[in-house]
């Protein structure tokens, strides 16, 4: 196999896995509000070839995804919840817990309206 259709079908792979679905998450829907995920995508590869009496060919790539930020849509707001650096994606999520949860109970019905019906 020569070097190039090994560094065709690498970056190909990656493509696929770096596509923009990747980059902007799933919607996640939470009563009125939808909750946007967002990722930063770095990749990197490397080859090597050699033609001697057979041709050898070689190659490596890496992907890496970071959440960077959340995007809150509620209406005609829109408000940008950015990671910080030092803080990781789970602790981010641990912090908005309590909104999330909260938004969740105001939009369950109640044990008088699980009653009614």
């Amino acid at each position: 196999m020569s070097v190039e259709s090994i560094a065709e079908t690498l970056l190909e792979k990656l493509k696929t896995i770096a596509q923009i679905e990747t980059v902007i998450g799933e919607p996640i829907q939470s009563g009125e509000s939808t909750i946007v995920p967002v990722s930063r995508i770095s990749m990197g590869m490397g080859m090597v070839g050699h033609t001697n009496k057979g041709s050898t060919a070689s190659s490596g790539g890496g992907l890496r995804i970071d959440p960077v930020a959340f995007l809150v849509l509620k209406g005609d707001d829109v408000k940008v919840l950015p990671i910080e650096k030092a803080q990781s994606a789970f602790s981010k999520l641990a912090d908005l817990t309590p909104d999330v949860i909260n938004l969740l109970l105001k939009n369950l019905p109640s044990k008088s309206e699980k009653a009614a019906d």
